[in-house]
């Protein structure tokens, strides 16, 4: 179908995956959600091509894989929907991917094929296969009683990510943000180009992860050692960045008003991370108020913060996520546009 794509998405996070797909398409696209269903997602868009694909493919992380919808359907129904399957290229192979059964992908993938070879005679084609170099990897993602059928066009990398693990960098604390997460995050901010900026940057692990999608990335932190530790990790990644020692509370101060076209930020919790003697809540609400005045109209702040921390703003709330960190600490990551 045209235009109309299946985004196979992780099931590590219940709100985070469809969230973070939607806000990277805004980038790049309209569009239309068709259907979704625990890890699948169909939506329709107003572009494509290599140009729309390695937009996405470069700043996802909760989707697995990109494919070109072909259909959807019960698996009683696989006989009269591979009658009406989409031309596509050969040689083609195919892919079974089981989610709730317990058959054995080869005996299905073999099955399948045979059944889409049979179609491709009666039209009058040869039905070549290539397991190794396909043109079309025609893949099928059964649940317990339904079927999501695409043509891959992309699968998204983990491997990148290990390689700017907290761990792996030269300057590291214990309240460090794993890569993927702070991904997320940046992407939430719905900032294709501009600058950015993180008022608690810490290490340097959100920063990082903006500057490598090509924003211009700016960090404030209250400590000394901060400040030189993030900008030691981020010539480590050969980027280029403007950090600086200052106060969260008074950013209107470092930076003109209107500045930023996005703010992501993870301020500290009070506990494992230092808050210079600042009540929590206080330093939350005082930061956010000089958030306000730094970030462009009509841009976003996303802000991870414990469940117990009321924020009050003036901007909109538009998006709530839960998350886990350990058996005694929730957070939550919030979206506001002002």
């Amino acid at each position: 179908m045209k235009n109309v794509f299946l985004f196979v998405l992780s099931g590590a996070h219940e709100t985070l995956p469809l969230a973070e797909l939607e806000a990277v398409l805004t980038l790049t696209s309209d569009f239309d959600l068709l259907e979704t269903k625990e890890n699948f997602a169909v939506y329709r868009t107003s572009r494509s091509g290599s140009r729309f694909l390695n937009t996405l493919r470069s700043r996802l992380v909760l989707t697995h894989s990109i494919h070109e919808f072909m259909g959807s359907f019960y698996w009683e129904d696989l006989e009269k929907f591979l009658d009406t399957l989409p031309r596509f290229e050969t040689p083609y192979r195919v892919r079974v991917h089981l989610y709730e059964r317990k058959e054995r992908t080869e005996t299905l993938e073999k099955q399948i094929g045979e059944m889409i070879s049979d179609v491709i005679r009666k039209s009058g084609r040869d039905p070549s296969v290539s397991l190794e170099n396909p043109n079309t990897s025609i893949e099928f993602f059964i649940t317990e009683n339904e079927v999501y059928c695409g043509s891959k066009l992309a699968e998204i990398e983990k491997k990148p990510f290990e390689a700017r693990k907290p761990k792996k960098k030269p300057f590291v604390k214990p309240v460090s943000m794993d890569p993927r997460f702070a991904r997320v995050m940046v992407n939430l901010s719905r900032t294709g180009e501009g600058r950015i900026l993180d008022p608690f940057c810490g290490t340097g692990g959100i920063l990082i992860e903006a500057g490598l999608v090509g924003l211009r990335i700016f960090g404030v932190d209250m400590e000394e050692e901060m400040v030189s530790g993030c900008k030691e990790n981020l010539e480590f990644f050969k980027l280029k960045g403007e950090v600086k020692e200052g106060d969260a509370r008074n950013l209107e101060k470092i930076f003109s008003r209107n500045f930023f076209d996005g703010i992501v930020t993870d301020p500290p919790y009070g506990r494992l991370s230092s808050t210079k003697g600042s009540d929590v809540e206080k330093l939350y609400n005082e930061s956010v108020k000089s958030i306000e005045k730094v970030l462009k109209p009509r841009s976003f702040l996303v802000i991870a913060t414990p469940t117990n921390i009321n924020i009050k703003t003036k901007m909109k709330l538009i998006e709530i996520h839960r998350e886990r960190i350990n058996k005694s600490l929730e957070r939550r990551i919030m979206v506001y546009r002002k």
